[in-house]
């Protein structure tokens, strides 16, 4: 019985790893909108090596732009809100990050497209 029991929890792990990655690399929907440009590119540059499946497993379950357009608009909005938040107070990137490559700390600029894209996220409505 135990026997039984390891060999298909021996099977079973490397499933489960391999299902989680096949899922993640699937293309999206693009039920939700997409990043805008200006956007994309700040992210691009200053979140996605934590923040997409690739990244670490906290940081990609907080917010993982490899599955943006799965988001519904309301969970967009939310995450965007949270993401504007965070920059402005300064904790994202965090702290080893910013020391470690300063050059990807968005600028003041940056942050007020950030912004502008939050707010305007908010004033959109779901689908019914």
């Amino acid at each position: 019985m135990l026997r039984s029991l390891l060999l298909a929890l021996i099977f079973m792990i490397p499933g489960m790893f391999l299902l989680n990655f096949s899922v993640l690399g699937q293309e999206t929907s693009g039920e939700s909108p997409a990043l805008p440009e200006n956007v994309n590119i700040i992210v691009a540059f200053s979140c996605v090596p934590c923040h997409t499946s690739k990244g670490g497993l906290l940081s990609r379950a907080k917010l993982n732009f490899t599955d943006w357009t799965e988001y519904s608009l309301s969970k967009q909005k939310e995450k965007a809100q949270k993401m504007y938040s965070e920059l402005k107070k300064g904790a994202m990137p965090p702290k080893t990050a910013r020391e470690n490559r300063p050059e990807i700390i968005p600028t003041a600029d940056q942050v007020a497209i950030i912004k502008k894209w939050a707010e305007a996220l908010g004033t959109l409505s779901d689908k019914p």
